[in-house]
């Protein structure tokens, strides 16, 4: 990615990158709203009353809050182990912006909003990974032409990156390795 494609991207407003989170509610147990976190396969959920954000659970809440503390997730409710309150970012706001204001609070994770109201979520993980990335060619790896690939440790051509990927598997690192046969490897 370019300097230019970077700064493109950072001006993008951040509301394309919102997904929709699981909300559950603040008087719900722990175990419930844990259940409904895997079946929505997120690692978060926004704790919502009366249609407004009042706080957040994160895997990491009850696990730190509930699991270490030896609690019974069923008798505890989400509005003892949230984080609250939640901080919003309307989805006109740049990237940029976001990634700003999350480090500066050190958070990861923000609250999307449109004319105030929720309308997804945004986390730095996301961000990043949600972002377009141009394939990176190795050096060794270039050549465009079949059998312009060559080894980087002993100069050995082949005919395409698979065959290479072989070779040095086979040759360089030793058959076995990723299996857990380290002998190789290991003084004697």
């Amino acid at each position: 990615m370019t300097e230019t494609d970077l700064r493109e991207s950072l001006s993008e407003p951040v509301g394309d990158y919102a997904r929709s989170p699981v909300t559950v509610s603040a008087s719900e147990a722990v175990s419930a709203a844990a259940r409904e976190m895997k079946e929505g396969r997120e690692t978060e959920a926004i704790v919502v009353e009366d249609g407004k954000p009042v706080g957040i659970l994160t895997e990491r809440d009850i696990l730190y809050k509930v699991v270490a503390e030896g609690k019974n997730p069923s008798s505890i409710r989400v509005s003892d182990v949230m984080s609250s309150p939640v901080e919003t970012l309307e989805g006109t706001a740049s990237v940029g912006d976001a990634i700003a204001r999350m480090s500066r609070l050190k958070i990861r994770r923000l609250v999307i909003t449109r004319n105030g109201r929720m309308v997804g979520l945004v986390t730095a993980k996301g961000i990043i990974l949600d972002r377009p990335v141009e394939p990176m060619v190795l050096p060794e790896l270039s050549g465009g032409k079949p059998g312009a690939h060559h080894c980087p440790y002993c100069g050995e051509t082949v005919k395409d990156a698979n065959e290479l990927s072989r070779h040095i598997d086979l040759v360089h690192v030793g058959k076995g390795l990723l299996e857990g046969e380290l002998s190789k490897w290991q003084s004697g």
